[in-house]
């Protein structure tokens, strides 16, 4: 007769990783929702309307006078958002270094998802800080053409750093699900690809400017599949489960 026993799968004493993980994805699901409410206008007043007979350059000052109410709540946003952005480079660096050398495609794909969130992290900063100015230079006496063109620059330059980091972490997110890597679930997987997917759906979206995708694709992305991504990973990476397979 045979015995057949069973091992259970084994896990640290600190579920840090489950920690991590949740705490990225709390902070990915709130800035993502946070930010499709304030792309709406729900937490915030729309931009004000050209007044009949008014002068461009009249509307452009409404307009800026308008904006610059606006930038602390956008800020905020991005502030929550890095701290989930930065668990999503932990938690990739993580997957990284519990898979096996031989497997160069998925340690590649992990350093290109850090890689990514870095991006995102930079441009982040880039558009905080020159929001902030041009708010600043709107409820001051400067010329308002100066500021619209400073404005206008810095959204461009946000677009093409949000963009390269969406094609890094779609294209990443993509190898990782076809690398040799496993979690114990094809679903893992499945899940990476998806978000591969959606990812260089949003980076799309930035090259043609549609508002309706960097505004409700992104936040499906930040406030559901990414935080699953994020708590299903960190859970995986507290066992000594294996990801190479």
């Amino acid at each position: 007769m045979t015995t057949m026993t069973i091992t259970p799968v084994r896990r640290t004493t600190r579920p840090v990783g489950l920690a991590l993980g949740s705490l990225a994805g709390t902070a990915l699901l709130v800035s993502g929702v946070w930010n499709a409410l304030f792309q709406a206008h729900v937490t915030s007043s729309g931009p004000p309307a050209l007044a009949a007979g008014a002068t461009p350059e009249q509307g452009m000052r409404a307009y800026y006078a308008w904006f610059a109410g606006t930038v602390a709540q956008d800020r905020a946003i991005s502030i929550v958002a890095m701290v989930g952005v930065t668990g999503l480079v932990v938690l990739a660096d993580g997957v990284r270094r519990r898979i096996g050398d031989s497997d160069l495609l998925g340690r590649a794909a992990c350093t290109a998802v850090g890689a990514g969130g870095l991006v995102w992290i930079t441009g982040a900063l880039i558009t905080m800080g020159g929001h902030r100015a041009v708010g600043l230079m709107a409820t001051h006496a400067n010329p308002i053409d100066a500021t619209n063109s400073i404005a206008f620059t810095i959204n461009v330059t946000a677009d093409a750093f949000n963009t390269a980091a969406f094609v890094l972490l779609g294209l990443a997110m993509v190898a990782i699900g076809i690398a040799p890597v496993r979690t114990g679930s094809p679903g893992w997987s499945a899940l990476s690809i998806f978000i591969g997917a959606v990812s260089l759906v949003v980076a799309a979206g930035y090259v043609e400017g549609v508002d309706s995708i960097t505004t409700y694709v992104l936040g499906l992305l930040a406030a559901v599949l990414l935080p699953v991504w994020l708590v299903w990973t960190g859970r995986t990476l507290d066992t000594e489960q294996p990801l190479l397979g």
